[in-house]
């Protein structure tokens, strides 16, 4: 009997590890929702990635998503670690066909109305977009813009 419960509970282990499996996978294509205009437009952050993240040699950068001028069009904003600096913020453009860099000046009358949720994405998780793989970026956007928009408290 105790051998038989071995058996049964290895089974029941087994299958819960292959659905887990399965659903992460799931996860990361449906975290593409590109049918939303925020997703298509999180989507071209990540198709100009190398704007964005451009490999300068300092591989860890703090990110956030935000719509700090209330336009509907998303903003990225990037920052050295040390986060001394005025970030460089990239908003898509209407057409949503691409970025337009926004200016130090534009930062400073928009940012004191807003909390930012920045996070730091690690360089193995940035090289994504870099070799077709722009799930886990574009999820990590999402949190970031998510919170932003006070649907989320917390990433993950």
């Amino acid at each position: 009997m105790r051998y038989e419960k071995k058996i049964l509970l290895m089974l029941m282990a087994a299958c819960l590890i292959g659905t887990s499996a399965l659903a992460c996978e799931e996860g990361y294509r449906r975290a593409v929702r590109l049918d939303s205009d925020e997703a298509q437009q999180i989507h071209v952050f990540t198709q100009y990635w190398d704007t964005i993240y451009p490999r300068d040699g300092n591989p860890l950068k703090k990110f956030a998503v935000t719509d700090l001028d209330g336009d509907g069009l998303l903003e990225i904003l990037t920052q050295d670690q040390k986060g001394k600096t005025v970030p460089v913020v990239h908003e898509v453009n209407p057409q949503r066909q691409g970025l337009t860099l926004k200016s130090k000046q534009w930062y400073y009358r928009h940012i004191f109305q807003h909390n930012i949720a920045w996070f730091t994405m690690h360089p193995e998780t940035a090289a994504g977009p870099w070799v077709g793989r722009t799930e886990i970026v574009e999820w990590m956007l999402q949190d970031s813009y998510d919170i932003y928009m006070g649907r989320k408290e917390g990433f993950g």
